[in-house]
């Protein structure tokens, strides 16, 4: 299936990545498992509806984000990079594991840095 390039509301860009990633029952199930699969699929439509009050929180977006890169969909980065004027490259896994885990160890020296200044 290709993605579409251009969503015209994040709510749109949303709503591809869950498709992407298995669709409405799938990805419901996997943001609300306390819930039967009819109960998160009605929650997850209604987050998905402008005109519905109930919304997605940070969290359940950050999840969908997920769930959607591993099958290889990239709608919602993709969305707000263009929105907001930047570019995004996806890199390796490899390459996302090593930067991460050396962002982790600068987080660790500043962290102890600070605590030695506080001595």
């Amino acid at each position: 299936m290709q993605q579409v390039l251009w969503h015209d509301t994040i709510l749109d860009a949303i709503g591809a990545a869950v498709q992407s990633a298995g669709g409405n029952k799938r990805v419901a199930s996997k943001l609300w498992p306390s819930l039967d699969s009819d109960s998160a699929s009605a929650r997850l439509r209604a987050c998905l509806n402008p005109d519905h009050a109930q919304k997605l929180d940070p969290q359940e977006v950050d999840m969908i984000i997920g769930l959607a890169a591993d099958a290889a969909d990239e709608s919602i980065p993709r969305y707000i990079a263009r929105k907001h004027g930047f570019e995004i490259q996806r890199l390796s896994p490899g390459e996302a594991k090593k930067r991460a885990k050396r962002a982790r160890k600068i987080a660790i020296l500043d962290e102890l840095r600070q605590m030695e200044e506080e001595e």
